[in-house]
């Protein structure tokens, strides 16, 4: 045998005797493991998915049948058509679960709205005008029966009996209150948007959507220009008006925001506004409803509607105090 050959036997053996000791035990680097899914979820969705895991045992209700997570970009194969509501108010995450209690299913959804003024923005527009409150999170209200809907820290969390099924009584609050448990973080709202008059000034409550206040993120009055406020109706039939309380970004923007206001509603000076703000301007809309509209530092108050001067100055009035008041606070 040649030289050359013995040598690559030689190498080719050792190569064999080497491969030998790895099927041994040999030790060797680890192979990297790989990372669970919910690694890569934001965090809020990721304290989501843990808080399901944990709510349907400690609710009688039991582990969940399915847990699935969802993003902003496939948000809608989960609430195909409600997306662009949870959208903007700039959801981060969509967590749902469901649960068998008994022979009812149940679903649990829960939306990571990264804020908790947007968490309450989508509870103040879902929550309708019938459901009743019910003692659950920062605010919650039954829904025909078949639903309960909360809002506590940056979660909107609504818990349901799909299709027509019988509702499991106590459990649905049961599944809910541990749901509620398991969020954490404060529910304080920013401290503008308790400045809506809580009647009016004859001591008359908030009538027209049980009186509750709203919080709309964009498209305020129908306007893509305003954005960031809070709203509310008062009065009912003929001397019904809806306020809003806009908070801009800085006083340039909320004086900018006026006068495209003004523009637009063929606004002018009227002795009814004297003396409440820097700036203010009486217009009526399309539907030749009256709109008054003030403006001072980074907030723009509007009413619209049926109400009188006497009663929309006044609505102003309140408002411009307690924001004064909140800012002494």
């Amino acid at each position: 045998m040649s030289l050359r050959w013995l040598a690559a036997g030689v190498v080719i053996g050792a190569l064999g005797v080497m491969a030998a000791g790895c099927a041994k035990g040999v030790p060797r680097a680890p192979a990297p493991e790989p990372r669970p899914e919910s690694a890569s979820l934001p965090a809020g969705l990721r304290d989501a998915m843990h808080t399901l895991k944990q709510a349907g045992p400690a609710a009688d209700a039991g582990k969940p049948l399915s847990l699935h997570t969802y993003l902003p970009s496939n948000m809608y194969e989960a609430i195909d058509g409600e997306a662009d509501l949870f959208l903007s108010y700039d959801a981060r995450g969509l967590a749902v679960a469901r649960y068998k209690v008994g022979t009812t299913t149940v679903d649990a959804e829960v939306f990571d709205q990264a804020r908790p003024l947007d968490a309450f923005g989508v509870f103040s527009q879902l929550r309708g005008t019938e459901g009743p409150p019910v003692a659950v999170g920062a605010e919650g209200v039954s829904v025909a029966g078949q639903a309960l809907h909360f809002w506590k820290s940056r979660y909107f969390v609504r818990v349901s009996v799909p299709g027509p099924q019988q509702p499991p009584g106590a459990a649905l609050m049961r599944l809910a209150q541990g749901i509620e448990k398991g969020l954490k973080g404060s529910s304080e709202l920013p401290a503008w948007t308790k400045a809506l008059p809580l009647h009016t000034a004859g001591g008359q409550a908030a009538a027209a959507g049980g009186g509750r206040p709203e919080y709309v993120a964009r498209n305020v009055l129908g306007h893509g220009f305003l954005s960031n406020a809070m709203m509310a109706d008062y009065g009912s039939g003929e001397s019904e008006c809806r306020l809003a309380l806009v908070r801009a970004k800085d006083e340039t923007e909320a004086a900018s925001e006026w006068g495209r206001l003004r523009d637009l509603y063929g606004g002018a000076p009227d002795r009814a506004l004297e003396g409440l703000a820097a700036a203010g301007f009486v217009g009526a809309n399309p539907q030749q409803r009256p709109v008054y509209a003030v403006h001072g530092g980074r907030h723009v108050v509007i009413v619209v509607g049926r109400c009188g001067a006497a009663e929309a100055r006044r609505l102003l009035a309140s408002t411009l105090e307690r924001l004064r008041q909140t800012r002494a606070g």
